[in-house]
C-alpha cells in the first residue's frame, strides 16, 4: 500500500539533492523549494500512517533521516551563503573558498544487540552516532528523540531475532558519500 510512496519519497529526495547541488553551484537562481515542499508534505503524510509493515516502516526511518540529514546541511550552506561576503551577482566564491569540511567517503559504526531494554549504553552509542552523521551538537537540533528510537531498536532486533531464530542483532550506521546508511542485520556467527 505504502510501497509506491516510499518509492516516490526517495526519487524525490534523489533529484532534490541535484538540484540543491545545481541552486548551489551557481547555475539556478532559486532553491527548488516546490519539491522540498513536496516532499515535507509527503513525509508528514506518511509519519501518521500507523498501518505500515515494519520493513516499510524501516525503509521510512532510513529515507527520512537521509532527507533530515541534506535539509539542515542545504539550509546550512543557505545561511552560509547569505550571510557570507564575496559574492559576484548572486554566484557562490569558488568551492574551495567556502572553506567547508569535506567527511570521508565512509564512516560507520557497528553495535551488537541483543537485549535493548537491558543494553541501553549501546542503544544510545548509535543514537549518538546517528547525531553525529547528522551534523547535530546539540540534542535539540535532534529530529528523532532518544526514546522514539530506542523503540525503534527494540521492535526492530525483536522482529529480526523472531523472523531469523538469533540472539544478535548487528545494527550499522554509515556515512557514505554524504549519504546516512542504517541497516539492521542478524548476527549468524556461532556463539562461543
Amino acid at each position: 500500500m505504502y510501497d509506491e510512496d516510499l518509492s516516490n519519497l526517495d526519487e524525490w529526495i534523489r533529484r532534490l539533492k541535484v538540484e540543491y547541488d545545481i541552486f548551489f553551484n551557481g547555475n539556478r537562481k532559486k532553491p527548488p523549494d516546490d519539491l522540498r515542499l513536496r516532499v515535507e508534505k509527503l513525509v508528514k503524510r506518511l509519519s501518521e500512517a500507523t498501518d505500515m509493515s515494519s520493513s516499510q516502516r524501516f525503509r521510512y526511518t532510513t529515507l527520512i533521516s537521509k532527507f533530515y540529514v541534506h535539509r539542515d546541511l542545504w539550509r546550512r550552506t543557505q545561511q552560509d551563503r547569505e550571510s557570507s561576503e564575496g559574492y559576484a551577482n548572486g554566484l557562490p566564491r569558488a568551492q574551495q573558498e567556502l572553506d567547508l569540511p569535506q567527511p570521508p567517503s565512509v564512516r560507520e559504526v557497528q553495535v551488537s544487540i541483543s537485549a535493548p531494554e537491558r543494553e541501553g549504553e549501546k542503544v544510545y552509542r548509535l543514537y549518538e552516532e546517528l547525531l553525529r552523521l547528522k551534523g547535530s551538537d546539540t540534542k535539540e537540533s535532534a529530529t528523532l528523540s532518544f526514546e522514539r528510537f530506542a523503540d525503534y531498536v527494540a521492535e526492530h532486533t525483536r522482529s529480526i531475532q523472531r523472523k531469523y531464530h538469533c540472539a544478535t542483532v548487528i545494527f550499522r550506521i554509515a556515512l557514505e558519500d554524504n549519504a546516512i546508511k542504517f541497516t539492521a542485520r542478524a548476527d549468524n556467527s556461532p556463539s562461543g
